[in-house]
């Protein structure tokens, strides 16, 4: 998988995770620890993070919905 497609599936996953949870880019932003802009850019194709940004994204989204279905 090349840098575009991660970045495709990443924001697909974003997508996802805040349309289920009812998240905004700003509060997604807030709890990773990611600008805005970042985010935004990321969901947008404009912006391809880092490997360590795509990490901390997933981890998020991975951590939280496991929370979420424990409850």
């Amino acid at each position: 998988m090349n840098e575009v497609q991660k970045t495709q599936a990443l924001a697909e996953k974003i997508l996802t995770f805040q349309e289920n949870f009812s998240l905004n880019d700003a509060e997604l932003s807030l709890v990773s620890h990611l600008s805005v802009e970042k985010v935004h850019g990321i969901k947008a194709g404009k912006y391809t993070p880092s490997s360590e940004e795509g990490k901390t994204l997933l981890e998020f989204i991975n951590n939280y919905q496991k929370k979420s279905a424990g409850n």
